[in-house]
């Protein structure tokens, strides 16, 4: 179970930082950016992604999960908002956040489903 909850939280962060890894992927060698599909493509199969993320960071174990913990590279804070909605499918913890009330439903990053309202 605890794979579980660290596999959950690294993909709720990598949906949440997912633009700011790509544009940083963007500026690295073709390597980097051919593991970061890789690693979407697992994530949107709901296959594990810590064994490739910790790759793409160039971490151990431990410091995969002080990094997570601590944002991806780049990554920014978020923004505050009027509405709240989750992954899809459960699948994460992510939460986009929208600044405009019956404003468009946000969209997964993975998979391109919209969505569901808190």
């Amino acid at each position: 179970m605890l794979v579980e909850a660290a596999e959950r939280d690294a993909l709720s962060t990598l949906c949440a930082e997912l633009p700011e890894l790509r544009a940083e992927c963007s500026r690295l060698p073709e390597e980097q950016r051919l593991l970061l599909r890789r690693i979407e493509d697992q994530a949107r199969a709901r296959r594990p992604v810590l064994p490739l993320l910790r790759i793409l960071l160039g971490a151990d174990p431990d410091e995969t999960r002080r990094a997570l913990s601590s944002g991806l590279p780049d990554a920014g804070p978020g923004q505050a908002a009027e509405e709240r909605f989750e992954c899809p499918d459960g699948a994460c913890a992510r939460v986009a956040l929208s600044p405009y009330p019956a404003g468009p439903i946000p969209r997964c990053l993975l998979t391109g489903q919209p969505m569901r309202g808190q």
